[in-house]
């Protein structure tokens, strides 16, 4: 996608210049924020305006915009010289944020189930049939996509206004760790807890989809806190992946 800019003479002409401006500017927000949640972008890993620009095919100031309103929402920090990077978790932070993760998300499920539809359940069955084929083929990306499709579908079920936000602000921050978390050893790739939480939207269980989802939250977090250094979480043979936008 390039920006037009070509602009017609008059007041008129100035109104689609404006529009295709926050056309790509929507654009470019809603890819780098599903790239964070779904760990496309890897913690530490340094921003490239001209990478970005590039990949979105656009100029670099909507990139721009969107690395600080993405700085300001917390999902990057700037550093000292004045470049943006996804920032390293903490253990300590990283454990707040999966607790927080717990309590919301636990609470979204559990609404969910309460309001459960057969065609819900037939759609998160679906995804989580993707899941399963990339677990297969081991593919990370797509795993990290279907996973939180699968999420994100569960939570929004809840129709809460007030819950969903709250998650989204969390699935920023910790996002990007979710990458390294298939690369650790000890966890596991299977979709066990989905089809825990599958099977209690099938009996209306509200209580088994909570536990279900606290479990998952729970198992994600004890594997990337195993291998978490006072800098963040460290493994080394972990690489950037590189710009796509298929995710």
């Amino acid at each position: 996608m390039r920006i037009d800019k070509t602009e017609d003479a008059g007041n008129g002409g100035n109104e689609a210049p404006k529009k295709e401006r926050g056309h790509v500017h929507g654009h470019v927000l809603r890819y780098m924020r599903r790239g964070l949640m779904v760990g496309a972008f890897l913690p530490g890993q340094v921003m490239s305006l001209r990478k970005l620009a590039a990949g979105f095919g656009t100029s670099p100031m909507p990139v721009r915009e969107v690395l600080s309103r993405l700085v300001a929402a917390n999902a990057l920090e700037e550093t000292k010289g004045g470049s943006v990077r996804v920032p390293r978790l903490s253990p300590d932070k990283l454990s707040d944020l999966f607790a927080v993760r717990e309590m919301l998300e636990g609470m979204a499920a559990e609404l969910a189930a309460k309001k459960a539809t057969p065609a819900l359940v037939s759609e998160l069955t679906a995804i989580n049939k993707q899941l399963l084929v990339a677990i297969e083929k081991r593919d990370i990306l797509n795993c990290l996509s279907s996973n939180q499709k699968f999420h994100f579908t569960l939570y929004e079920a809840a129709a809460s206004d007030v819950l969903m936000p709250l998650i989204e602000s969390l699935w920023l921050q910790f996002g990007p760790t979710m990458y390294m978390s298939l690369l650790i050893p000890s966890m596991p790739w299977n979709a066990s807890d989905h089809e825990d939480i599958l099977a209690a939207l099938k009996e209306g269980n509200a209580g088994a989809a909570k536990k279900g989802i606290v479990h998952d939250i729970r198992t994600t977090c004890k594997a990337l806190l195993s291998v978490a250094g006072s800098q963040g979480i460290e493994l080394p043979f972990a690489q950037g992946t590189d710009l796509q936008f298929d995710y």
